[in-house]
């Protein structure tokens, strides 16, 4: 592989659910009505601790891979990128990858990052995130890229963004991480290719492109 690091030996990160209301009288669970004593009342929000981006970034600054689990302009997004880009970039690589830098996303969140060769591969993330938890995601993104791409590099990415975005998002959806198995997350995207590949032949089949007839 053109990647070279070394695993990093953890459970996956935390991306789930906290602090989920109960419904000690009777309430739905989140609902934030309660119908049993006054005293009591149901939260009316849960805290999720989520991934605010995912960027692969090259040495020079160009964003090679972008996915935004916010709604954010496109200069917002820019800023976001420039801003990260310019953390990372000035860092020897004797220091840790966790950066707290409370402007990117508007306060409580980090930047946690890895540097392969040519590319750095950045997540934003709520503060509460386990730090190690995202370094160990980022090692099995890339790791999950080179058995799908076979040693791969920088062009990989540039030449195959759609793929690239697709193996991303097995792993991660809305900011929630769903999967951190490097086997799952190649089987599971060699099926939804099967199945584009099975639509793109149906769609160009003759019975689907001649016209009905009633």
């Amino acid at each position: 592989s053109h990647f070279k690091s070394h695993p990093v030996a953890i459970a996956g990160p935390r991306g789930g659910v906290v602090g989920e209301a109960g419904s000690p009288c009777g309430t739905s669970r989140g609902s934030g009505f309660c119908f049993g004593p006054v005293d009591w009342v149901a939260p009316s929000y849960t805290v999720v601790n989520m991934i605010r981006c995912f960027l692969v970034i090259n040495n020079f600054g160009k964003p090679r891979l972008m996915k935004f689990y916010e709604r954010l302009s496109n200069e917002e997004r820019q800023r976001v990128i420039e801003s990260a880009y310019g953390l990372v970039s000035k860092r020897l690589d004797d220091l840790c990858n966790f950066v707290e830098d409370d402007s990117l996303f508007g306060g409580e969140t980090q930047l946690i990052y890895r540097h392969f060769a040519t590319l750095y591969f950045i997540v934003i993330c709520d503060k509460a995130e386990s730090e190690l938890g995202i370094l160990d995601l980022i090692q099995v993104y890339v790791e999950t890229l080179d058995k799908s791409f076979e040693n791969v590099c920088e062009l990989d990415i540039i030449f195959n963004q759609q793929k690239a975005g697709l193996i991303l998002d097995q792993m991660v959806t809305g900011g929630l991480v769903l999967e951190t198995n490097s086997q799952e997350i190649v089987s599971k995207y060699k099926e939804l290719e099967r199945n584009m590949k099975q639509q793109e032949r149906e769609l160009k089949s003759p019975v689907a492109s001649s016209p009905r007839t009633f």
